[in-house]
């Protein structure tokens, strides 16, 4: 399996390539400076480009085939961004471009569907929060991930990613969330990412992860 990833160089970006290459997986990781991966393995390729010059890398990667691309680009949750959203117009592009049949990537709770009023007013105190900034950009990334038709997708949804260690028994929540206030390493994060890789388990949804 040939894995496209997009933000390597971040909190969970750089334990993706870690559990990938511990299953023997091949990953084309994107960095706009090569330096910051450290990690040297021959099923690691590290190409430079910016999700803001897509153009740029798809070019560079058109000789190449991949199985699924991995999103996980991330900003500061305080600060009103459209990096997620730029991150998924990038991915979607190359998607497109690259013929790559599947699509994972990071979400938040507030874009799964509510279970009962619990998770309802959840998502509604987070979009009035400090991070609703981070909320809004999640949301116009989900409805471009939404919109597409013909590439299959899995999106983790995310509460609060707090450094931690790897602890592989996190919950997972398909359907809908029920509210409350919950936490995420970025090494659970990965390890569900480069497991769903390998396994396709899930379709066209967001999946909820949490301790």
């Amino acid at each position: 399996m040939h894995i496209l990833l997009l933000g390597a160089t971040g909190r969970v970006g750089s334990h993706v390539i870690e559990y990938a290459l511990a299953a023997d997986l091949h990953v084309t990781a994107l960095a706009r400076q090569r330096s910051k991966i450290q990690t040297s393995s021959p099923n690691l390729t590290v190409v430079e480009g910016d999700i803001q010059h897509p153009q740029a890398f798809i070019d560079q990667l058109q000789q190449q085939s991949f199985d699924v691309l991995i999103n996980v680009v991330g900003g500061d949750v305080f600060k009103p961004s459209t990096v997620v959203t730029d991150s998924v117009k990038a991915a979607l592009a190359a998607v497109r471009q690259l013929q790559i049949p599947r699509y994972l990537g990071i979400t938040g709770v507030a874009e799964m569907p509510a279970c009962g009023l619990g998770g309802s007013i959840t998502a509604a105190l987070l979009r009035r929060s400090p991070i609703r900034h981070a909320v809004h950009d999640h949301d116009n990334a989900f409805a471009l991930v939404k919109e597409t038709a013909d590439m299959d997708w899995v999106l983790a949804g995310c509460p609060y990613i707090r450094d931690g260690r790897h602890t592989a028994s996190y919950k997972v929540v398909p359907g809908c969330f029920p509210g409350g206030f919950k936490l995420i390493s970025p090494e659970d994060v990965a390890d569900f990412l480069t497991r769903e890789a390998r396994e396709q388990r899930y379709s066209r949804q967001i999946v909820g992860i949490w301790n």
